[in-house]
């Protein structure tokens, strides 16, 4: 599960949610300065391991996309713990 947010493309999406909180696709392609394609492929993977949760907005026709706290807690918690050989 760790490896999913080892990317840098990956970790680039999770460090713009986690500086600027929810964001659509869109505002994520400018903020990880990505193409919008590669964006998407990487939402999908977030979405699909609970990293990201997929939220709709009542103000935006787009998706709202927001860290799942809990689930990248416990990935880098298991990533500490394999590292120091836990």
């Amino acid at each position: 599960m760790s490896e999913v947010i080892a990317r840098r493309s990956v970790a680039n999406i999770v460090r713009s949610l986690a500086r600027h909180g929810p964001l659509t696709c869109g505002e994520l392609t400018t903020s990880a300065r990505a193409q919008e394609g590669a964006v998407r492929r990487d939402l999908a993977v977030l979405t699909e391991f609970d990293f990201v949760d997929e939220v709709q907005s009542d103000r935006r026709d787009e998706a709202i996309y927001v860290l799942n706290d809990a689930v990248l807690v416990a990935a880098a918690t298991a990533h500490v713990d394999y590292v120091l050989g836990r």
